[in-house]
């Protein structure tokens, strides 16, 4: 029994289904095609909301501190101002009340210790 094998040969496909696999290849392709774009497209406006929050939010930092960097300016000449004030004062010879303010020192402490011992009676 000699029974000689023969390859089993597949059928190759028709041409009909050949032209229906190309052309759902072809709508495949088409809608890639289409969606790719568009993908980029909404990509790019999500990366341009981001930065958009990003940037109002170092606009927002920046407003802060040059509001900070405004105010510890105007403290700096106030504290200068109030230091040239007091060395003027101390110069002419003011003393400085409670408040900070400066009077003319018209009293020596002898003046003071005398007004301490009792009350002065108004020449009226």
């Amino acid at each position: 029994m000699n029974v000689s094998r023969t390859p089993h040969i597949r059928p190759r496909m028709n041409p009909v289904r050949q032209a229906e696999g190309e052309g759902i290849l072809r709508m495949l392709l088409l809608a890639l095609a289409v969606a790719l774009p568009l993908a980029t497209l909404a990509y790019l406006k999500v990366q341009e909301v981001r930065m958009a929050y990003r940037m109002s939010e170092l606009r927002l930092n920046l407003q802060r501190e040059e509001e900070r960097t405004r105010t510890l300016l105007m403290d700096r000449s106030r504290l200068q101002r109030d230091d040239a004030v007091q060395t003027f004062a101390q110069k002419q010879g003011m003393q400085p009340r409670k408040q900070s303010h400066f009077i003319p020192k018209s009293f020596t402490r002898e003046d003071q210790r005398m007004a301490k011992l009792g009350p002065v009676s108004s020449g009226l």
